[in-house]
């Protein structure tokens, strides 16, 4: 394995500072400075051993790491999360469970455990998955009562935007002092949709950074929810009990940052869209969907929210 030395070098929490929700009343784990890198441990399916000891997977829960605090980050300011780098241990779970999941007929009760070797994950004996190691869950505390881990939403929180790899950035609308952030819920691979109701679910840890947005910089930074950057593209989520309220969220979204950007027309600027964007769903099994909507960065004349983002590295298979 090669050698990460920023893994003992920079600050760590570990995954036993987890939440079931994304509460602004908790004590922070961890207090940083912008820019300042971090790791945060994440929990998973096969965390302490109860997923290959019970059939129960109802009550196996994917909890989130922090909070951590972000000092001079203020309600209204738009928070940049930076990914840097993922790692991940060697095996993974999914389940299946009655009532959930995309499908018309429904599904039974079911665990499997997977091996991931040189990058891939061993499905079956004859069938290997490519690993691309995503982070499912980050997001700031809101004001009042901390929604579920497992709830999407203005916040941030339950994406599962397989696009939030290393390398790729999360922006979100800050609600409370310090942000209060937190992030988990690794998975080695994810398909859009994630329609079973798990994805390749694994331990694991990510090095992370926050920076505000500089307002006078930016006349986008007054977004209602989280945009993502990555892979040169710049990515819109909206969350709804349906798809179709999840969709429209999405596409205002990215109507204004492009309409605000271009100066066009509403109506020119929703045929650029029909034309260059694509309109997918990220997350379809939880209470809250979330779906999103993809443009390409050079229809931009400047990219939103963009900061240098140094020191960021693919990610990495390794025991964690």
């Amino acid at each position: 394995m090669q050698e990460i030395p920023t893994l003992h070098e920079t600050p760590r929490v570990g995954y036993e500072d987890a939440s079931l929700s994304f509460d602004a009343s908790s004590e922070p784990v961890l207090t940083v400075n912008q820019g300042e890198h971090f790791w945060l441990d994440a929990r998973s399916l096969l965390t302490g051993g109860l997923f290959e000891e019970t059939g129960e997977y109802e009550k196996l829960s994917i909890p989130v790491t922090g909070p951590v605090a972000i000092r001079g980050v203020n309600p209204g300011d738009a928070l940049r999360v930076d990914v840097h780098e993922i790692l991940i241990a060697r095996r993974g779970a999914m389940v299946t469970l009655p009532g959930r999941g995309g499908f018309t007929d429904g599904l039974g009760r079911a665990g499997h455990v997977v091996e991931i070797v040189d990058g891939q994950v061993v499905f079956d004996d004859h069938t290997r998955i490519p690993v691309r190691p995503m982070v499912g869950k980050v997001g700031v505390a809101p004001v009042g009562v901390g929604p579920n881990s497992s709830t999407v939403g203005i916040h941030g929180g339950n994406m599962d935007c397989k696009d939030v790899t290393a390398g790729a950035a999360v922006v979100i609308p800050v609600q409370v002092t310090e942000a209060m952030l937190y992030a988990g819920d690794l998975h080695a691979a994810q398909g859009d949709g994630e329609c079973s109701l798990t994805a390749v679910e694994v331990e694991g840890s990510v090095r992370l950074s926050c920076t505000v947005v500089p307002s006078g910089a930016n006349p986008n930074v007054g977004i209602r929810r989280p945009v993502v950057l990555s892979g040169d593209s710049v990515i819109t989520i909206g969350d709804g009990d349906t798809l179709d309220e999840a969709a429209r969220l999405a596409l205002d979204d990215m109507l204004e940052l492009l309409q605000t950007d271009r100066k066009w027309s509403r109506e020119k600027t929703a045929m650029l869209l029909s034309a260059a964007a694509d309109v997918s769903v990220s997350q379809l099994v939880n209470a809250r969907v979330s779906a999103k909507v993809t443009l390409a960065s050079r229809y931009f004349t400047a990219e939103p929210f963009t900061l240098d983002s140094s020191d960021t590295m693919n990610a990495q298979v390794s025991d964690v």
